[in-house]
């Protein structure tokens, strides 16, 4: 028994580790100092520590499907760990406002109808390579055995299940719906059709008056509507790294290479100490490549060493590699190597971060005292400005301190200097030099825009009046292909299609697909059909009804099918809602400036 009670411990604790962030980590962070602190939603305070281990979880999870995590990646990975923090966060504060408890009875039964994965893979609860129900009911119903500890990883599961029924309870699907849909997918038709495009009609000839130009001005103000704009001026240290920093790496790679001179194996230590992660798993293998698949030094290196031979320290723009030739071979008289490498990236050490972030305050202690742009010219630094920029605006910039920059643009009067904000890969001092108070557009500054917009217009219904021109004469003849071949139109025919195929060749239109569906007899022709890029004419060929005989096979299916999505739909849309009505305040950006970089 005792034997037992430690395996289901040991699967207790691995299972479990994953909860710890939310289950301890925010449930009771709530009243603490704000320090460390990454968010606080609803005045409840979640600890960056709790945060990075989600992340840090959620990253090595990534390092198993993709061989090399760039930056844009991370910070995906980073944006979607807080998305699923706050959500876990939002619903936790729910269930405990609508006072939802799992009772022992519920868990109980919940337990012995689906036993968690980690139990049923457990080898205590194995026969013959099989999972025994037998054994794990025995084990369910032991009262010496800790479940206590299972139940308390279970229960937030079915907290947040039973929330989710208490928002979905009442979803339903009609048969009408299900039937309609059904029509959707499997009604088809198929139509020959003729196509009056307005770039037919030349901008040259068309005439747009001064009049009309004001009028849509005046009747369309909101379309000029500008919020209230900023700009900035801004001072960029980059985080470059040093030549202290690139002697280190070199000489880092020159102890590697002194490690394999005294016998250690080359493979081992890329496996160690190579900061190509692509290859660096492989034991530093780059498998075979020719001429021009490397980048030239690295590949002038490569071919000028014999098999099993290892070369100096060599930089390329990636940073420090030793090299180790392999093989080499010709195939089709082309020579061709087998290489692997072990590879030290230059990067700015913590030291020369630190200097960097000394001179950029440095700068701002000038800026304040003798002005931005006289300081800046003293130290020989480059003033750069934005464009500008709303509040919705994401500064391209300033990247991920840009949130940072639009609080500083908008809380603040013209000529304030910030304070040092630090990225991933600068630090920047920003000056406030212009703002703009929300307004209409001036006519003068839009009218070639309205122009444009009139002009588009008149087009499309010149293309509408020669489709109408052309459907008259169709009457008259009963003719569709002779009648476009009169006019110089191109006839062409879908495929048959349904009402949710896609129709590229008709970018999809849905004028198209409503007028294509209402026709009914052969030969019909449709009235002109106008949409966003053209008007059609559409004559019927031919119609596949649906089999009643194969909606009432696929009905049950297609119902849950429907449900699913319906009640998906209709939580996603409540958690919107609850998130929006949230008080999120989101410190990231500050916790990344007081954190290394990551």
């Amino acid at each position: 028994m005792r034997k037992l009670t430690r395996h289901i411990l040991w699967i207790v604790i691995a299972a479990f580790v994953g909860t710890i962030v939310f289950a301890w980590g925010m449930r009771f962070s709530a009243g603490k100092r704000k320090v460390g602190v990454v968010a606080t939603i609803n005045g409840q305070d979640i600890q960056w520590q709790n945060f990075m281990q989600m992340y840090e979880q959620n990253l090595a999870m990534a390092r198993e499907q993709y061989d090399d995590i760039d930056e844009n990646l991370a910070e995906r990975i980073r944006d979607n760990t807080w998305e699923n923090m706050v959500y876990q966060v939002l619903l936790n504060q729910e269930i405990k406002k609508r006072n939802i408890e799992i009772s022992g009875k519920e868990l109980y039964e919940f337990l012995k109808r689906f036993p968690p994965a980690e139990l049923r893979q457990a080898e205590i609860f194995q026969t013959e390579g099989k999972f025994d129900s037998l054994k794990y009911l025995q084990a369910l119903a032991d009262p010496r055995i800790p479940w206590g500890q299972i139940e308390a990883m279970i229960r937030p599961q079915l907290e947040v299940t039973k929330l989710q029924e208490q928002i979905i309870g009442l979803v339903r699907i009609t048969d009408e719906e299900v039937k309609r849909n059904y029509i959707s997918d499997n009604e088809k038709v198929q139509v020959k059709y003729i196509q009056v495009l307005p770039d037919e009609f030349k901008p040259q000839d068309i005439q747009v008056t001064e009049d009309e130009i004001e009028n849509y001005y005046q009747s369309h103000q909101e379309e000029f509507q500008l919020e209230e704009r900023a700009q900035l001026a801004y001072v960029k240290f980059e985080k470059k790294p040093s030549s202290d920093d690139d002697i280190k790496a070199k000489t880092e790679l020159v102890e590697i290479k002194e490690l394999v001179n005294e016998g250690e194996d080359f493979g081992d230590l890329a496996l160690e100490y190579s900061q190509d992660l692509g290859s660096a798993e492989n034991f530093g293998d780059l498998g075979w490549f020719g001429k021009g698949e490397m980048v030239k030094t690295f590949e002038d290196v490569a071919f000028s060493l014999d098999e099993g031979e290892i070369s100096e320290p060599v930089k390329t723009k990636y940073g420090w590699h030793l090299i180790k030739v392999i093989e080499k071979k010709k195939e089709k008289e082309e020579t061709k190597v087998h290489a692997s490498h072990i590879l030290i990236k230059v990067v700015p050490s913590e030291e020369t971060i630190e200097i960097l972030r000394a001179k950029a305050e440095s700068f701002l202690d000038g800026a304040r005292e003798l002005g931005f742009e006289k300081q800046a010219e003293e130290d020989s630094l480059e003033v750069s400005s934005t464009n500008l920029f709303d509040r919705n605006s994401l500064i391209p910039q300033f990247a991920r301190i840009s949130d940072q920059a639009l609080d500083f643009a908008f809380e603040n009067e013209v000529e304030e200097i910030s304070e040092v904000y630090e990225s991933e890969n600068d630090f920047f001092v920003l000056k406030l030099v212009n703002k703009q108070p929300s307004k209409i557009s001036p006519l003068v500054e839009v009218k070639a825009r309205i122009k444009n917009i009139l002009t588009n217009q008149k087009k499309s219904d010149l293309a509408h009046l020669e489709a109408e021109k052309i459907y008259n004469e169709m009457k008259s003849e009963q003719s569709f292909e002779k009648t476009a071949l009169k006019f110089g139109k191109e006839t062409s025919q879908t495929e048959m299609f349904s009402r949710n195929d896609y129709l590229a060749e008709v970018k999809n239109s849905p004028e198209f697909k409503g007028a294509a569906f209402a026709l009914t007899q052969k030969g019909q022709i449709s009235p002109p059909v106008k949409s966003d890029n053209g008007t059609y004419i559409l004559k019927f060929v031919s119609r596949e009804e649906i089999i009643e005989e194969d909606f009432s096979a696929v009905k049950d299916s297609l119902t849950n099918q429907l449900l699913m999505q319906k009640q998906n739909q209709v939580f996603s849309q409540w958690y919107t809602h609850l998130k929006e009505n949230a008080k999120i305040e989101d410190f990231r950006e500050r916790q990344y400036q007081q954190q290394a970089p990551y």
